[in-house]
């Protein structure tokens, strides 16, 4: 476990002389999982957060006051992510969280939240159902299963050859297991689509999967659904291109990584992913990648460009100030216990607009978003199909 401190104050010594004037400030953690089995897609998340809150501090703040951002590293781990809404909570009063990362750690930490009073926004968890069960969590992502059926309707939309299917997961992993035995075969069902054979599934640490592949190489069906992380993904794409797969990969929400097309090659041809956010969308979503990858090149992180959970990670900070401005937060100490309240309430109805499209949150607590359908070809993506947003409920 990790913890670090950071006030992140844009400007000159003159600047910070003239906000001095000002009571108080906005206190926010952030729970991240830059280490860890997440830490190759998680470890940007600090790069989007970093560069919204320093435009917003350099704007003139909330309400006057400029943000104190507070870093907690969890690594991934579900407890960790549990002490962190404790230490934001109780030791440094911060009147919301950003985070934590994964389903695992959301699963974890909401009920934690819950009983502390808090709310806390993950930019990556996509499990179904986390979030419906306590007032104070909310997501700002999209569920695995709205990414995979519109990933399946677009395939056959695009006349792309859809009548069968195996399934290949990683089975130590949280998220990646309940895509690989629910979330793919129900929609497969759904769908129309046969699947020829149960779904085969490795661990995260498996060196050699090549006995797990040659069953789906027995009888090879069209489309391979692959649930699991970057990692898992390239591991399992690798093995099916060895042994003579032909067919096209399928990949759901967790496999939408911008570095996946690089990390594949030529082997990836074809490959398709659901991703809730396009950097080509509109001004917005190109200015953010311009400065998020400027900023990366500049702290010497290699990334192609962002990934969805970096998009959410920004639009969550540029959320919470626009509800806080909203509810007319104050940052008083006396108030804290009835603004993080305020801050609750204000997100049920609030409509944002942001990087990654138009948001507003259902009766469960997940935000709606768009979807774009991915297509990996030379290296490189493309978007080969849209959906936008469902309503609020």
């Amino acid at each position: 476990m990790k913890l670090f401190y950071s006030t992140l104050i844009a400007g000159l010594a003159l600047s910070v002389l003239t906000f001095s004037s000002h009571a108080g400030e906005i206190i926010l953690g952030a729970s991240m999982a830059k280490t860890g089995p997440y830490s190759t897609t998680a470890r940007t998340s600090e790069t989007a957060i970093d560069i919204a809150v320093e435009e917003i501090n350099s704007s003139g703040g909330i309400n006057g006051m400029k943000i104190k951002l507070i870093k907690f590293d969890t690594g991934g781990d579900p407890k960790q992510a549990q002490l962190a809404v404790k230490r934001f909570a109780q030791d440094d009063k911060a009147l919301a969280v950003i985070g934590p990362f994964s389903s695992g750690e959301a699963r974890v930490s909401f009920p934690a939240g819950e009983r502390l009073g808090i709310v806390q926004i993950p930019n990556a968890s996509s499990g179904p159902k986390l979030a419906d069960k306590f007032s104070y969590a909310y997501r700002l992502t999209l569920g695995e299963w709205p990414q995979f059926m519109r990933l399946v309707s677009s395939m056959k939309r695009k006349n792309l050859k859809h009548d069968t299917a195996r399934i290949v997961y990683v089975s130590d992993e949280f998220i990646s297991k309940i895509v690989g035995t629910v979330v793919m075969p129900k929609i497969f069902g759904i769908q129309k689509v046969k699947l020829i054979g149960e779904a085969v599934s490795f661990p995260t640490a498996a060196f050699d999967i090549a006995p797990q592949i040659s069953k789906i190489m027995q009888n090879p069906p069209q489309n391979v659904g692959v649930a699991g992380i970057v990692e898992a993904t390239v591991k399992a794409v690798k093995e099916l291109r060895r042994q003579g797969y032909k067919g096209r990969i399928i990949g759901s929400g967790i496999s939408a990584d911008p570095d996946l097309a690089g990390k594949l090659g030529k082997e990836g041809d074809g490959t398709l992913y659901a991703s809730w956010f396009w950097k080509d969308r509109d001004a917005r979503s190109k200015s953010f990648t311009s400065k998020f990858n400027a900023m990366n090149k500049k702290r010497g992180i290699v990334k192609a460009n962002p990934h969805h959970v970096d998009a959410s990670a920004y639009d969550i900070v540029y959320l919470l100030k626009q509800v806080m401005e909203k509810a007319g937060i104050t940052g008083e100490a006396s108030k804290l216990k009835a603004e993080r309240t305020a801050i609750r309430d204000t997100l049920k109805t609030y409509k944002f607009s942001g990087v990654t499209g138009d948001v507003c949150f259902n009766k469960n607590g997940d935000a709606q978003l768009p979807t774009y359908i991915m297509e990996i070809v030379n290296s490189d993506v493309r978007m080969i199909d849209s959906h936008p947003s469902a309503k609020c409920s």
